[in-house]
């Protein structure tokens, strides 16, 4: 079923990142960038932040870390003094939701159903009495947020990243924010442990490309590119695959495999850190795959 908010005009924050522990980089200076029509993408130092500009207020689409929300909160205000009405998580990951409570205080903070769900499960037993950062307004499928300039749909199309990942789409400026659906020139996180599904988000990618190939693509880290870059990391996602399922097959260790498979022709990948590496992610798709052969 499909669910609609009707709201007023406004302009779009798209905020993107990486898993929680996932990616630990230096301060760097908060950007703001015109992606397309009035979605800009916010750069920090970890993930991006969409950003929709309506008449009277702002979108955001994920939040950053808590120790950054404050500066990311004063450089939107810079960029705009309209309050912030809607903020959307992407996922549960603490580098899209930490900032919740300073981006989201005066929001409604809409998410997948399971992202809900994986983030008060991260939560400490401390954190959750009376929490306001909580996403409240949930979705099964898909859902519209109508606005005068801007309709804003979000989709969740079957476990990826994580259990409970959203896609989110602005038709009228032709932008698609895809969360950690998308790392652009880094390996990704691969989140075995709340039900990812390395091939579900291979079909995702694809299907999404062939729906909207003409629009501008905003990744949950890297720059914004086009569709092109986006079908060749499912192109990356579907070598791993493969050669992940043949390694089983031979009887290798999840060891022999990360340190068997040939990487070459990924160097425009390049490794973030000791987490984000390309051989990390041979390993949790190997993960992924013998946890889902266990549960047939």
């Amino acid at each position: 079923m499909k669910k609609r908010l009707s709201a007023v005009p406004c302009f779009l924050i798209l905020l993107s990142i990486v898993s929680s522990s996932a990616l630990v980089q230096p301060e760097s200076p908060i950007t703001i960038e015109n992606v397309s029509g009035n979605v800009y993408c916010l750069y920090s130092s970890a993930a991006n932040i969409g950003v929709l500009k309506c008449d009277t207020y702002l979108v955001l689409v994920d939040s950053e870390y808590a120790r950054t929300a404050d500066r990311i909160k004063e450089e939107i205000t810079k960029f705009s003094p309209l309050e912030i009405k809607f903020l959307i998580n992407t996922h549960y990951h603490n580098d899209h939701t930490g900032g919740n409570p300073i981006l989201g205080r005066s929001a409604d903070i809409i998410s997948h159903k399971n992202c809900r769900s994986s983030f008060l499960a991260s939560l400490k037993p401390e954190e959750i009495p009376g929490i306001k950062s909580t996403p409240w307004i949930t979705f099964k499928k898909e859902m519209c947020l109508q606005l005068e300039k801007e309709a804003v749909w979000m989709f969740h199309l079957k476990p990826a990243h994580t259990a409970g990942d959203t896609i989110v789409v602005f038709t009228e400026s032709k932008v698609i924010l895809a969360g950690d659906l998308f790392f652009h020139g880094m390996p990704p996180y691969i989140d075995v442990q709340d039900g990812s599904d390395t091939e579900n988000w291979i079909l995702i990618i694809r299907k999404m490309a062939e729906k909207f190939p003409d629009f501008k693509e905003i990744p949950g880290h890297g720059q914004v590119t086009d569709m092109s870059n986006w079908l060749k990391f499912a192109d990356y996602l579907d070598y791993l695959r493969a050669e992940v399922s043949t390694a089983i097959k031979a009887g290798k260790t999840r060891e022999q495999a990360m340190d068997s498979i040939d990487l070459s022709q990924y160097s425009s990948i390049q490794d973030s850190g000791e987490f984000l590496t390309k051989k990390n992610n041979i390993g949790w798709i190997y993960d992924e795959m013998t946890r889902k052969s266990q549960e047939k």
